[in-house]
């Protein structure tokens, strides 16, 4: 089942969606956020961290390729869901702890660059069944999507093409360069609003 809030489906015209370019730069901005408040000679762990944490929910395209031949057999389901979400901020609160910073700070931070990429996502124009993420899961296994979509799918596997000739497609060459012209201001609004090193503490317990 989908769930999709009523009386509205606006789509923009331009088909792009979120690649991984699109999260990674979602990463960046959850970095930016962060550095003021970590050692400089720390900040580039910072920023593979958080890249990583953007990305990590499309890890579900593993089993389907593995197993099944298709990355999207499992895309978009419990990894894409605010309990994982949650579950990676608790890891990171208590591994944070082991060096003694503030665990509800950067749990909080952990969880919300994580729940970054199920946002994004949600705002696919998703032009296939079943539509958008399954946010809710395990408790619901309906699937959620924006109201407003600004984004297209970004294609692993078309049968026809073989996976690698899909993935360097000009459709997904465009939206790529979509999502550079969307995210990039966000980052240029992160550094200069907050990202900026201006003496402040480490986040310490």
């Amino acid at each position: 089942m989908n769930y999709q809030l009523p009386n509205i489906n606006y789509q923009l015209p331009i088909n792009h969606m979120p690649s991984p370019v699109g999260h990674t730069f979602a990463g960046i901005c959850g970095f930016v956020l962060a550095r003021p408040y970590v050692a400089w000679h720390q900040q580039t762990r910072l920023l593979y961290g958080s890249v990583l944490l953007t990305n990590l929910p499309d890890i579900d395209i593993l089993p389907g390729l593995l197993l099944l031949g298709n990355p999207g057999a499992f895309h978009r389901q419990a990894t894409h869901s605010l309990i994982v979400a949650a579950i990676i901020g608790i890891f990171v609160a208590w591994l944070v702890g082991r060096w003694k910073l503030n665990r509800l700070r950067w749990g909080i931070w952990a969880a919300l660059v994580y729940g970054s990429h199920l946002l994004l996502d949600m705002l696919v124009a998703d032009p296939t069944a079943p539509f958008g993420v399954q946010a809710l899961w395990p408790f619901s296994l309906e699937y959620f999507i924006s109201p407003i979509t600004i984004f297209a799918r970004f294609d692993y596997f078309n049968p026809e093409l073989g996976m690698v000739c899909t993935i360097l497609s000009i459709p997904n060459f465009l939206g790529i360069l979509w999502e550079i012209v969307v995210l990039t201001p966000l980052v240029g609004l992160a550094w200069y609003g907050f990202g900026k090193t201006d003496g402040r503490k480490p986040l310490a317990r």
